[in-house]
């Protein structure tokens, strides 16, 4: 079997739940597609945290994180907890190379300080492994960086800029096909992997809602922060005088915005952070439309929301923008606004979809579901992963 060394920032197992405001949508996507790559690879890990690791609670569930044989340490002072961070990792690696472990493929998440600079000492090696990115957004690709905050990075702790790093990986995996765009012209093979869902996680749909009078119910639940779109579309509601409801639950920086604004207009409902992701697709089971209003602002052409397939769990109807693909992942049922024309499109298309009956949103939220857990379930994604990475590198 091939050995791979992963590199990422997911949570160990029962760790996730004392701190579920820190990286939640990462976390799960981290977690599922580690599981269903270990009947291709020998896997070891490594994870970055941005606080100290604190011993699982009883009874955790080993699904519930990644099992890492080495967790570094990545917060404020970055000098000293990346430098040392760094120097912990080689030795790692060292002594994983003195028992007689070498990784055929090291797959790194992201472009991030401790795991650049080892990648680029790595590369120095004698027979390096292959060196996949495993590139799920970057505010930096596709944008030229100002002559200052070129010369300001220099002094910056072990960074070293997206554009000038992607040039270390021998192959790509992005979840957005945009992002092929940065390694067509060297001829680095690239594959388009959006994420995946685990159909196990299917909520079953509850027929006797269909019989509810209520208005129709729309609902969001993900990151409470500006690149998600969220306050545009609690605006974008607002300003429509609809009497339905917004249903919001995440965490972020404009929780308390969102406070604010449900004090001041009883259609917007906000239910906080709840505890865990499970929590959220059953809340959404009292939903009629998921709204994924993720704009087109600077990066967000390089991600993909992993949100859509929890959503798809829910098999509830969609409205989202077409960014990074979703469109492809989702197909024809679901409904679309104007990532460029966001704010009137998307009070518009709110506005369709009040009028529409039950009924007919219940049908194309089960045909998402069936869509989406067949053809982007994780065994599925990662059999196509696991070919990807193990053809020999260029």
């Amino acid at each position: 079997m091939k050995r791979l060394l992963y590199l990422g920032f997911s949570f160990p197992p029962g760790m996730q739940a004392l701190f579920p405001g820190v990286n939640p949508a990462g976390h799960g996507f981290e977690t599922q597609m580690v599981a269903a790559l270990r009947p291709y690879f020998e896997i070891k890990s490594v994870g970055v945290l941005p606080m100290q690791c604190l011993p699982a609670p009883p009874n955790t569930d080993p699904a519930s994180g990644v099992a890492h044989e080495l967790v570094l340490l990545d917060k404020p002072p970055e000098i000293w907890h990346r430098l040392r961070s760094l120097v912990r990792l080689k030795q790692q690696y060292r002594r994983w190379h003195a028992a007689g472990w070498m990784p055929d493929t090291v797959l790194a998440y992201n472009l991030s300080p401790i795991y650049n600079n080892f990648l680029r000492w790595l590369k120095r090696q004698s027979s390096p492994p292959k060196l996949v990115l495993l590139l799920l957004d970057s505010s930096q690709l596709g944008r030229e960086l100002p002559p200052f905050k070129q010369f300001r990075y220099r002094f910056k702790p072990l960074v070293v800029p997206d554009a000038q790093m992607i040039h270390e990986f021998d192959a790509c995996i992005g979840l957005s096909p945009s992002a092929g765009r940065f390694f067509a012209p060297r001829g680095v093979p690239f594959l388009w992997m959006p994420g995946g869902c685990v159909a196990e996680r299917v909520v079953e749909s509850r027929e006797a809602d269909l019989g509810v009078t209520e208005p129709i119910r729309f609902g969001y639940f993900g990151a409470l922060a500006a690149h998600a779109g969220v306050i545009p579309l609690v605006e974008s509601f607002l300003a429509s005088r609809l009497e339905n409801t917004l249903h919001i639950c995440g965490h972020g920086r404009l929780g308390d915005s969102l406070v604010r604004l449900a004090e001041r207009d009883g259609r917007l409902k906000f239910h906080g952070l709840l505890p865990s992701t499970e929590d959220c697709l059953r809340l959404a089971e009292s939903w009629d439309v998921l709204v994924n209003p993720r704009p087109a602002t600077p990066g967000n052409e390089n991600n993909f929301p992993s949100k859509i397939f929890e959503y798809a769990l829910c098999g509830r109807a969609i409205l989202t923008t077409r960014l990074a693909g979703v469109d492809t992942v989702l197909g024809p049922e679901a409904f679309y606004f104007a990532a460029n024309d966001f704010r009137e499109n998307l009070r518009d298309k709110l506005v369709a979809l009040a009028g529409l009956r039950r009924a007919e949103l219940r049908r194309r939220g089960i045909a998402l579901r069936e869509r989406v857990t067949q053809n982007s379930s994780w065994p599925r994604q990662a059999a196509a992963m696991a070919d990807f990475v193990a053809r020999p590198a260029k």
